[in-house]
């Protein structure tokens, strides 16, 4: 009996953890073959604002973090969107006020060339500057390992994020690597009023290579902190840079809004 008992939970978590893995692979790649062929556009509701996408399933449709940063910028505001993955944010903030200008950076070559196919079926292209780049703290342009996982969501410059919750490795690519400081301060870029920061374990090094955009020009930073998984303590990092940096740090759920003092 003893022995069951202990059995048990463990065969019900690997099945568990086995079936998930069967659905996220069955889903990428129904998403792959969608995004190659363009079949499919649907609609996407989110707190911000509704637009059409390749995506298969709704996303962010209860994001609290995308709604208080829409509530937070003015109809004219420039965003940067840092990890912007396929372009959600990016998407929605544009389609809500169509005068606000976004800034996407994604290092992942697969999501940038999504990120654009969503930007051209929405007819956006105008509000919306992407960048394929890695972001981090390294003085002069670089290049880094890209671990693309077999989870998407969790592809990273850091191989433990890319390799959380069970996900494998499927492919290293080599990104260039940039500070936000010489896009904003040496690219011509617009200055932010607002920055979004989801860059998996990178958060650290990103804001660190920011130093100078962050006390210029003083913009609201809304960054999702990432633990699971992760030994090294990247909120607690994450924490002392803002704070070097004098920002004031307001909790929420599962992310930070961070105001200059």
């Amino acid at each position: 009996m003893a022995l069951g008992s202990y059995a048990f939970p463990s065969v019900t978590t690997r099945a568990a953890t086995i079936a998930r893995e069967v659905a996220g692979r069955t889903y990428h790649r129904l998403a792959r073959l969608n995004y190659d062929h363009r079949w499919v556009a649907r609609t996407n509701r989110t707190p911000a604002g509704e637009f059409q996408c390749y995506e298969l399933f709704n996303r962010h449709g209860a994001d609290t973090m995308l709604a208080e940063l829409d509530a937070i910028c003015g109809s004219s505001a420039v965003i940067y969107d840092l990890g912007a993955n396929v372009g959600i944010y990016t998407l929605a903030l544009s389609v809500a006020a169509p005068q606000r200008r976004l800034v996407a950076v994604e290092p992942s070559p697969t999501n940038a060339a999504r990120l654009r196919a969503n930007v051209e079926l929405n007819d956006i292209g105008g509000q919306v500057t992407v960048l394929e780049y890695g972001l981090g703290d390294e003085p002069a342009p670089t290049t880094s390992p890209f671990y693309r996982s077999s989870n998407p969501e969790l592809s990273s410059f850091d191989r433990e994020s890319a390799t959380r919750w069970g996900a494998r490795v499927r492919e290293v690519d080599s990104v260039p690597v940039v500070t936000l400081d010489d896009l904003v301060l040496t690219d011509s870029l617009p200055a932010p009023d607002a920055i979004k920061i989801d860059v998996e374990g990178m958060a650290p090094a990103v804001i660190r290579g920011a130093r100078e955009t962050l006390a210029r020009h003083e913009p609201t930073v809304v960054l999702e902190y990432h633990e699971d998984g992760l030994s090294d303590d990247v909120p607690g990092e994450t924490k002392g840079v803002l704070q070097d940096l004098s920002y004031e740090i307001l909790p929420r759920e599962g992310y930070w809004r961070c105001e200059p003092r």
